[in-house]
């Protein structure tokens, strides 16, 4: 779309499709709302806030917006730094980069971005940054209905102003966009929630992978920075106490995240900690930074745009505030805490503080650290933004099915008594079903892997049949020393390894933490070590009887829990998650 030719001189709209009201309240209805048909407005330009925090506080407005308006298209308009927060969110059908560095610089940038925005007919844009700039594209554009605040003397450019009010004390700015969108008879919440992508995901763990972070790593991310100013950084020297309790106490691996331009306080962070941290400034862009503040257990932050973006996707976050306003712009979200010293002179707004900065230097290490650990020891927050299920992920052969050594024939499927039921309860008890099985036999050419498809496949259908659908099946066909080069290889997947589980995780959108890894092989239950908080049960069915005569005789490590079949897991694990008796009694 921003493909366009050069402008030679200023080019003006014209008033053909341009209602311009004399009166703001000609186009108010009755009920004080905007008098917009909803069925009239097929396609919505929504122009977008220029600050990672502040966009994040839009997100409940779009998804009104798109409440509102469910047979429109709605196209974002948001400055590059800030415009992949939107990719991937349901409310958000296309984005457009605002290039203000190069291809939409000044005036005639401007006015090449408006002749292309105007030939895709949009019916109305919804403006929620309050500068004159991000009216003007809109009218410069010709969409014909353009709703916003009317303020730095942009009134003229809006066909419907929305009369801007005194904001109560106490309210927050999630509330700003969300008024906009009420104008027009719209509803809606400040409750938030920002979708992660794959691509993200993947960003994010490259970056760790890079970096020599294990993935079974419980990290802990601290952005001490904040571009506001220097008013919003609680002392460099606390943050680094407080890390170097974190690492003593419980484990936690340290992470320091920021902009290029704050990795000099992040080398003051960790220069001043006596244990390592993995200084990570500079080297996020957004996509990344999402994907790796999901990945962590807790962000410790000033008032930033990390916080927000955390606080989002349901991680844990603990702000220390100070100069500015925690009711207006804290974190919103269940797992988020503020850390604040209750002083005359804040909030003061003020970006660099005249006098000695109390409000933050009164917030105490041993202070932060505590609420730090609490957020560390706790369980994902049930009302986080957007909720990551749990998941039982399932050896094959031996566990669910007899094991009938390298099984290329679905016909011969045989369940374990039992199985059927465990994987019903598990399935009520919201538990995803994720099948991962190592089938070495395909190294070493005794099946193929349209064999293991075949099989798979059939025991998919069968347990559909029951009502019991698989949301995923993983399959590692290698083997470390058997078999063809593409076969025989040290791979991250075959089990005890994580590599199929970390697939699972990334494509399904799972929570590791709630989840259970059961199987016939001491193996099976190992994987959950690579999980914090996930549990590891190991049958006494197929392998399993030859594996604990093993585990009897000192040969092999006895795992977390072992129990006679799956039912038998299934029953205890859910009554060690509080579901006890939810597993019938009638075998399969």
């Amino acid at each position: 779309m921003f493909g366009g030719s050069g402008v030679s001189g200023f080019w003006v709209p014209q008033n053909d499709r341009t209602p311009e009201p004399s009166n703001d309240r000609t186009f108010f209805n009755d009920t004080g709302m905007i008098d917009i048909d909803p069925q009239e407005i097929r396609r919505i330009l929504v122009r977008e806030v220029s600050w990672v925090g502040d966009a994040i506080l839009t997100l409940p407005a779009l998804e009104a917006l798109d409440r509102l308006f469910p047979q429109a298209e709605i196209t974002v308009l948001a400055n590059g730094w800030v415009s992949g927060l939107f990719a991937g969110h349901p409310a958000v059908d296309a984005i457009l980069a605002y290039r203000t560095e190069d291809l939409h610089r000044g005036i005639r940038g401007r006015v090449r971005l408006a002749r292309e925005l105007s030939s895709d007919g949009f019916d109305l844009a919804v403006v929620f940054p309050n500068s004159l700039d991000a009216a003007l594209i809109p009218w410069l554009a010709r969409i014909p209905r353009r709703v916003g605040y009317p303020t730095d003397g942009r009134r003229f450019l809006l066909t419907h102003p929305v009369p801007l009010q005194t904001a109560p004390a106490g309210r927050h700015q999630v509330e700003r966009s969300l008024d906009i969108v009420r104008a027009l008879g719209g509803d809606g919440g400040p409750s938030l929630r920002l979708p992660v992508t794959p691509e993200a995901r993947e960003s994010g763990e490259r970056l760790l992978r890079d970096h020599g972070v294990d993935p079974a790593d419980p990290c802990v991310a601290l952005n001490p920075g904040s571009i506001y100013g220097s008013a919003k950084r609680w002392p460099v020297e606390r943050f680094a106490a407080v890390a170097d309790g974190l690492v003593d106490q419980r484990g936690a691996r340290i992470l320091l995240i920021g902009s290029a331009g704050e990795r000099p306080i992040l080398e003051q962070v960790a220069a001043g900690m006596r244990r390592p941290a993995v200084n990570l400034g500079g080297r996020t862009d957004l996509s990344a930074l999402v994907g790796l503040l999901e990945r962590v257990r807790l962000l410790l932050a000033n008032d930033t745009g990390a916080m927000h973006i955390a606080a989002a996707i349901g991680t844990p976050v603990l702000a220390v505030f100070g100069p500015t306003d925690a009711e207006a712009t804290g974190p919103l979200g269940g797992g988020a805490r503020i850390v604040r010293e209750p002083v005359p002179c804040s909030p003061c707004l003020l970006r660099e503080c005249p006098i000695d900065h109390r409000c933050m230097t009164r917030v105490t290490v041993d202070r932060v650290l505590q609420h730090a650990m609490d957020l560390f020891d706790s369980p994902p927050n049930p009302q986080s933004p957007i909720p990551t299920p749990p998941a039982a992920f399932l050896d094959r052969d031996g566990t669910i099915i007899e094991d009938l050594g390298y099984l290329g024939d679905p016909a011969k499927i045989r369940f374990i008594p039992g199985a059927v039921e465990a994987l019903r309860a598990l399935l009520r008890a919201g538990f995803r079903l994720v099948l991962v099985t190592n089938q070495a036999g395909v190294a070493r050419g005794l099946i193929s892997e349209a064999d293991v498809r075949r099989v798979n496949d059939g025991l998919a259908a069968l347990l559909a049949e029951a009502g019991i659908p698989l949301d995923g099946i993983y399959v590692c066909p290698h083997h470390p020393e058997y078999g063809p080069p593409e076969y025989r290889r040290d791979c991250d997947c075959r089990k005890p390894k994580p590599g199929m589980i970390q697939q699972a995780v990334r494509d399904l959108g799972l929570e590791p933490a709630r989840s259970v890894v059961i199987g016939d092989h001491v193996s099976d239950a190992a994987l959950a070590r690579a999980f914090p908080g996930m549990r590891g049960i190991m049958l006494r069915t197929g392998h399993g009887a030859e594996q604990w005569q093993k585990i009897q005789n000192g040969e092999l490590a006895r795992p977390e829990h072992v129990a006679d079949d799956l039912r038998a897991a299934v029953e205890w694990f859910l009554a060690q998650a509080g579901g006890r008796d939810v597993v019938g009694s009638h075998p399969a």
